[in-house]
């Protein structure tokens, strides 16, 4: 089971390496507006707020090495349609199996290392090694985009075939899992696991508004992040540039990764929201205003966020629920994340048509700072502290 651990790393390695990160930029280079790509993303979100729980009852059900093998299958396809059409429809059919991708191994990663832990009576280091996981993803993925800003220049194509051969890597990794055992699990009919699931989410004090809590800072801050790939092109930024952000942008956050397991013990969870939702809610306000020179630190910060708490809610999450149902309730997570981006995505977009990026910057901070006024007092009352 403690290989696991390891060859969890260089599979994480694989799975982040996301080439196509800058899909924004890839898309509208392509010919799409803002708003039709934003209508893509809530097709994404739509379509993972419908699979999103049901695909990780598969994986408590069916084991889940065999379902990040079948990620990484799925999203091989995503890739081909996204670089072989220019068709927005067959674009966004792309954007379909990229969501069902994410569905089968959002929370099925979290539940092999926790249970692989679990099996050796080691799970109380299960913050450590998601921070260790978390720290290799944010080098991964940053690797990616920097790799995306340099074919930018002159081959953007390339970037989806070399996601296709990362993907090849990744299936060869996770054919070496060893399926962890799970020793108390009862045999459930496959809607009876997702009932049962939803039921143990809202039994447990506090968890669903958790979930929803941190959900409603990630989509924010993740529609902010994504418009902000094009917004580059506006500063002055060109593919190179990009590249040297996102590399200035890494070390900060690898920064951010390694303070989370300290955080995570010494900072209460309603605490961290309120700081967290505080800096971002000054970064996407800034944005609105500052030059070029203040707006990219404030792009460097919103990154780092996710980084630091990541494995904090991880943590917290994994440490209540049940072995049983650990996918099945991760995906809950994920999904509260997929409702919120649905409206959210979009409607930015339209937002950016009409009044440009900076106004909306302006506007997403708003709402970050009306959902905070709402949801911190009660996550204070709710987890007592």
């Amino acid at each position: 089971m403690q290989e696991n651990i390891k060859r969890n790393y260089r599979y994480t390695f694989f799975q982040w390496f996301v080439v196509t990160g800058l899909w924004m930029l890839y898309l509208t280079q392509k010919g799409f507006s803002p708003l039709e790509v934003g209508i893509m993303e809530a097709v994404f979100h739509v379509t993972s707020f419908i699979f999103e729980v049901p695909s990780g009852s598969l994986a408590d059900r069916f084991g889940y090495k065999n379902t990040l093998i079948a990620s990484r299958i799925i999203n091989t396809i995503s890739c081909l349609l996204t670089v072989l059409s220019g068709n927005f429809w067959i674009v966004t059919a792309g954007f379909v199996f990229s969501a069902l991708s994410y569905n089968l191994s959002s929370g099925t990663n979290e539940a092999l290392v926790f249970e692989s832990l679990l099996a050796v009576k080691q799970e109380k280091l299960y913050l450590k090694v998601t921070a260790n996981i978390n720290m290799i993803l944010e080098i991964s993925n940053s690797l990616g985009i920097v790799v995306a800003g340099l074919f930018s220049h002159w081959f953007f194509d390339g970037v989806y075939w070399l996601q296709i051969l990362l993907n090849g890597l990744a299936i060869l990794t996770a054919l070496r899992f060893e399926e962890p055992p799970r020793i108390r699990q009862q045999r459930q009919r496959y809607f009876q696991l997702i009932t049962s699931a939803f039921a143990m989410t809202l039994k447990i004090p506090g968890l669903f508004l958790v979930m929803l809590a941190f959900a409603f800072i990630d989509s924010l801050n993740a529609t902010y992040y994504f418009y902000f790939q094009n917004f580059f092109e506006q500063l002055g930024i060109n593919g190179i540039g990009i590249s040297l952000v996102i590399f200035a942008s890494t070390l900060f956050q690898l920064a951010a990764v390694r303070l989370a397991a300290v955080v995570g013990e010494q900072v209460s969870l309603p605490r961290l929201f309120a700081i967290v939702l505080l800096l971002l809610t000054i970064a996407t306000a800034a944005s609105g205003f500052l030059p070029v020179v203040g707006v990219i630190p404030c792009y460097i910060l919103a990154n780092c966020l996710p980084a630091l708490v990541t494995p904090i809610r991880s943590n917290f999450i994994n440490q209540l629920i049940p072995s049983e149902q650990r996918a099945t309730i991760n995906s809950i997570d994920s999904l509260c994340y997929s409702m919120m981006m649905i409206p959210f995505f979009p409607l930015c977009g339209w937002l950016i048509q009409i009044f440009g990026y900076r106004s909306t910057f302006v506007f997403v901070s708003l709402a970050l700072a009306a959902g905070g006024v709402l949801i911190y007092p009660r996550l204070k009352r709710t987890l007592n502290v």
